[in-house]
């Protein structure tokens, strides 16, 4: 497991801790060199506050983050 893919899974960590409640999660689905992608389930998929985005940007800004 490269470090990016460790750094990936310790925010997605937080980020389900935190959107659980919401009836939510979020996976990732792979790591190629800086592209990262990841599966957002439930009512946080499409909130406006874009937090799973922000917590990325926040802890990963030069990563290249898709979300399906």
């Amino acid at each position: 497991m490269s470090d990016l893919e460790k750094q990936v899974n310790e925010v997605l960590h937080n980020l389900n801790w935190l959107i659980e409640p919401h009836d939510s999660s979020v996976e990732l689905i792979e790591v190629k060199g800086r592209r990262v992608v990841i599966r957002s389930v439930g009512d946080c998929a499409n909130c406006e506050t874009d937090c799973i985005r922000i917590s990325f940007k926040e802890r990963l800004p030069d990563i290249e983050l898709i979300i399906q």
